[in-house]
């Protein structure tokens, strides 16, 4: 079963993007977004783990089936604010993600996955966290101005 982010498809946001995108047309979903946990390396499947850190209990086996975009999870001491208090921080917590995703490394890793969607069409993101609505994969499609579709998780590791 799956569930639709509510981001509108067909554009990005982000005018530097928009250019470089060559912006989708359809209203397909062109990422697909699985906990880390129930990901199973496929033959032919664009993976991509966007989180920081390296998740506990991971093989390397399974991990290298996935590129790792690590700057374009939000920076060690914006993640550590956001944890403080999620549902308080969210809202600054997602402008200064946004900031921090139109510059340096972290725009040079949105560049990146922008190419790997325009090679594959369709490109799974990963991620280790628990509620991907609200957390910096969220605010990736919001910044994207793409729609996300979430697979549901399958454990709770």
């Amino acid at each position: 079963m799956r569930k639709l982010y509510t981001a509108t498809a067909g554009h990005l946001k982000h005018p530097a993007l928009q250019t470089a995108c060559g912006c989708q047309t359809e209203d397909t979903p062109v990422f697909t977004v699985q906990r880390i946990y129930a990901f199973r390396p496929e033959s032919g499947l664009c993976a991509v783990f966007i989180d920081r850190l390296y998740p506990r209990g991971i093989t390397k086996e399974t991990f290298a089936a996935a590129e790792w975009l690590k700057d374009i999870a939000p920076g060690t001491a914006l993640r550590r604010f956001y944890h403080e208090n999620p549902e308080e921080n969210f809202a600054a917590f997602a402008v200064r993600y946004h900031e921090e995703l139109s510059g340096g490394k972290a725009r040079q890793a949105v560049a990146r996955l922008i190419e790997l969607e325009k090679a594959h069409g369709e490109v799974r993101l990963l991620t280790a966290v628990r509620h991907p609505e609200q957390s910096h994969v969220s605010v990736l499609a919001d910044f994207l101005g793409e729609t996300f579709v979430y697979l549901d998780k399958t454990d709770d590791a």
